[in-house]
């Protein structure tokens, strides 16, 4: 699928939402030069970069944590998502990230990153009450798990990753997503790429990995953290563990509809 001004439009529409702008630096990334250099006047008018100091930040205290973030050669990728990767994060936001680790590791990755937390206290968790520049694991995603359903939000989440470790791997992830290109016109380029994924983890880490899940919603439960086990556990099949609030996501996207359809 070509590229269309339709589709620069939603993702127009779409941030607006969120209070925040396009640029055409990012149209340019996302759809080519060519494309850019065909919009006319009116349309370059609404791309604007707006600046966002805290964003820079925030990426520098990632980057300076990524020795806490990994677990032997488990980690494939690390990006940065949520307010920081849309560029209109707050000065007290947290960074949300996007993790992608080895399949039948993740439910143990995270059991070992939520205990070394214990000593470094710089990943957010439910008794900290002041959540500025505290690292939030929002998504931990095995390779077999990268595939996502096509719609906007995903599109725009996707879009606007930051990454951080494994720069190159960003193009893997794109390319489980072939929908960026057949429904939203994302250039081809984008979803090329010579990483393959690797073998799973051996017998003995996916059983600690099976346990390690059994534990954790057990604690969840035994701690009323209130988690929606039914999510998890569908989730946890697909190799995702989710945390960002799913009611969110469904009502963005509801507003999107809304607003686009009322413009349309």
């Amino acid at each position: 699928m070509q590229p269309t001004i339709k589709n620069l439009e939603s993702l127009v529409q779409f941030r607006s939402l969120m209070n925040t702008s396009l640029s055409e630096n990012k149209v340019k990334q996302i759809w080519g030069k060519k494309f850019l250099k065909n919009l006319d006047k009116n349309t370059l008018e609404i791309l604007k970069e707006k600046e966002n100091s805290n964003v820079r930040k925030k990426t520098e205290i990632v980057k300076n944590n990524i020795p806490k973030l990994k677990v032997f050669n488990w980690v494939q990728f690390i990006g940065i998502s949520g307010s920081v990767a849309a560029g209109f994060a707050g000065k007290e936001d947290d960074i949300d990230l996007f993790i992608v680790v080895k399949n039948g590791t993740m439910w143990v990755y995270r059991a070992v990153v939520v205990f070394r937390n214990l000593f470094h206290n710089t990943i957010r968790a439910k008794r900290h009450k002041n959540v500025k520049d505290k690292l939030c694991i929002n998504l931990i995603c095995e390779e077999k798990g990268l595939k996502f359903d096509s719609d906007m939000f995903n599109f725009h989440e996707l879009m606007f990753l930051i990454p951080i470790y494994n720069k190159e791997y960003i193009r893997k992830i794109y390319s489980e997503n072939e929908w960026l290109v057949e429904d939203y016109g994302v250039k081809k380029e984008l979803l090329r790429t010579r990483i393959i994924s690797k073998k799973r983890a051996n017998f003995l880490i996916r059983m600690i990995n099976y346990f390690s899940f059994l534990f954790q919603l057990l604690f969840m439960k035994i701690a009323k953290h209130n988690p929606d086990m039914e999510r998890l556990i569908k989730n946890s099949k697909k190799g995702r563990i989710e945390f960002f609030e799913y009611d969110y996501r469904e009502k963005i996207l509801k507003n999107y509809l809304k607003e686009f359809k009322s413009i349309s």
